[in-house]
């Protein structure tokens, strides 16, 4: 251990330096926590990004599009006092939400859907099957020496 004099204001303090080969207690450096600039993307545009939404979910984008149809249709219709087609097209119009409401929560849920029963369960079950053919493999080597 190593001592360290400080002077400040005229008072003198003696503190100890605690070395020790544990990485985990390694002395501060400041190095670590400077933030490293970030990376020189390049931003997209909004027709890029508008692009990448429609490729990556199509059907959001065609229901909504259903749904402005059916909307603009069912207004229309009552503007020219067809009750009976302004019904149909307002019955449409809910059907095409719903239908985009849903295309919209399967492509986020597919992400994070786990069809697994017990994942941990399984897992711990593969484990002690590794365990068991490792004992078997080791103990099979000391048999026939």
């Amino acid at each position: 251990m190593g001592s360290i004099q400080s002077t400040f204001g005229g008072t003198t303090t003696n503190t100890t330096k605690c070395q020790s080969n544990d990485p985990s207690k390694a002395p501060y450096n400041p190095e670590d926590y400077i933030a490293k600039p970030p990376s020189m993307e390049r931003q997209k545009s909004f027709d890029e990004k508008l692009f990448d939404k429609f490729t990556k979910q199509p059907l959001v984008p065609i229901g909504c599009i259903a749904t402005v149809y059916f909307l603009g249709s069912g207004i229309k219709s009552f503007q020219n006092r067809e009750t009976r087609r302004a019904q149909k097209m307002m019955r449409a119009r809910v059907g095409a939400q719903f239908a985009t409401l849903l295309a919209f929560i399967g492509y986020v849920g597919v992400g994070s859907f786990n069809v697994e029963i017990a994942p941990r369960y399984q897992q711990y079950k593969k484990h002690q099957e590794k365990l068991e053919a490792e004992a078997a493999a080791s103990g099979g080597d000391a048999a026939q020496e």
